[in-house]
């Protein structure tokens, strides 16, 4: 009897374990962004002047992974698909983000693409170029070493697609402004829930010794 009430403990144990580990994995995937961006600018995007800031988040469309994340994310139009790739948040190391500009309809790869990007951990610039110009619209930029392996925001503003010297004559989307998230793949949230998971069933498991003595 005192074993069928060990086992059933360690089963119950276990069981919650699952479910917390699972919370934790879907509030981790929508801190990830795991919903695409809105084609307009109503609702949650907010319009000034001739800039618009789009403020939902970016699609998750593959990962994370141990080794790096990709986000996607689109204009106000929906005419232009706007991938990153990096290398998830380490503390001490340089982080690598690959960004591709794409035609939505098709995917291929928008040639002249203009843009600025800003990456931030903490609140601290770890990156901040202006003016970018990619003649394949694809292009790779490492930031400065991390502090932590915290959460790594990204904003890339789009200026616009054409030749450097004939700003005249930019074509697409100019002045929106999309917002990235790069998550860890286990954050310290996920790992504290871990830990108070498995106490819960080192404790439960030494009850039911004492309950056999």
């Amino acid at each position: 009897m005192a074993m069928k009430t060990k086992i059933s403990s360690l089963l119950v144990a276990i069981s919650v374990m699952v479910i917390i580990l699972s919370m934790s994995s879907s509030d981790y995937a929508i801190a990830s962004g795991d919903v695409i961006q809105d084609s307009t600018i109503e609702g949650s995007d907010v319009q000034k002047d001739t800039q618009v800031i789009i403020k939902a988040p970016p699609l998750v469309i593959e990962g994370p992974s141990t080794e790096e994340t990709t986000v996607s994310g689109l204009s106000s139009d929906g005419k232009i698909r706007v991938e990153i790739t990096s290398s998830n948040p380490a503390i001490n190391e340089v982080m690598s983000i690959d960004i591709k500009f794409r035609d939505s309809n098709g995917g291929s790869l928008k040639q002249h693409a203009n843009y600025n990007i800003i990456a931030t951990q903490n609140g601290k610039e770890i990156l901040s170029l202006t003016e970018v110009h990619e003649h394949g619209g694809h292009g790779t930029h490492n930031t400065a070493s991390l502090k932590s392996d915290e959460p790594v925001d990204i904003q890339v503003m789009l200026l616009g697609f054409g030749l450097p010297d004939d700003q005249e004559n930019w074509s697409g989307p100019a002045g929106e402004i999309l917002y990235f998230n790069v998550v860890p793949e286990f954050g310290t949230i996920a790992v504290m829930i871990l830990v108070v998971a498995i106490t819960s069933i080192i404790v439960i498991s030494a009850k039911s010794k004492l309950t056999t003595i």
